[in-house]
């Protein structure tokens, strides 16, 4: 082998292992958090974390190289880590609706979940139709509409909203089973209280509640019988 030779295999190898990617190793624990989990369309920011621990229960070491994915929106595409956390800006464009997220850096991965919306919920109004579900109610049941609004009193479309009992009532269900429900064209979204309370028992009121992705809610009471 001649001295050229020699050289140039030593700066070839310096090259490759300058581009080496530093990944987590296999077995590693990756968790990834997104703050806020709701934001507005046309550029609002929710900056995404992806923290990373060894097998020994340390740290990843820093420089580690985690990759980002988005369904919707606009992510950057790869962040290092720093003490075994790494940080990069999911950017909403004019699309609204859930993005699915997701990490990976070697054979680990981890997923989180930012809804996108055309505004910030800062008012639900929830109503039943009819408020009191009578014996002679077809179905035994009530809509409950929730009407979500933004700081300039606008409906805000493909907002998911949680409608949930309060307590826990044996005879009392949800059309939705706690799924979201997401906001039409209007703003609003409905879900069904259905009932199985016995026709003979006397009168009792059930409070349904609605509660956007950012948590703001409001609820409305239903009389059955």
């Amino acid at each position: 082998m001649t001295g050229k030779t020699l050289v140039a295999l030593l700066a070839l190898a310096s090259v490759t292992c300058n581009q080496a990617i530093l990944t987590s190793p296999a077995g590693s624990t990756m968790t990834m958090v997104a703050n806020p989990t709701f934001i507005a369309a046309n550029g609002e920011v929710s900056v995404i974390s992806a923290i990373v621990i060894e097998p020994t229960g340390q740290p990843v070491p820093d420089g580690t190289v985690i990759q980002f994915f988005t369904t919707l929106g606009r992510i950057d595409p790869q962040g290092k880590t720093n003490d075994g956390v790494a940080r990069v800006n999911l950017q909403s464009d004019t699309n609204s609706g859930p993005a699915e997220l997701t990490a990976i850096s070697g054979a680990n991965t981890a997923t989180a979940s930012v809804t996108i919306g055309s505004g910030r919920p800062v008012l639900v109004i929830v109503s039943a139709d009819p408020s009191r579900i009578k014996t002679t109610t077809p179905q035994r049941r009530s809509r409950i509409t929730a009407n979500v609004r933004d700081g300039d009193g606008n409906a805000i479309r493909n907002v998911p909203v949680f409608f949930s009992i309060e307590g826990s009532p044996a005879t009392e269900s949800l059309a939705s089973g706690g799924q979201p429900v997401f906001t039409d064209s209007n703003g609003q979204a409905s879900d069904f209280l259905q009932t199985s309370y016995s026709k003979k028992e006397v009168p009792k009121t059930v409070t349904v509640t609605a509660t956007t992705a950012n948590d703001i809610s409001a609820s409305t009471q239903v009389t059955i019988n």
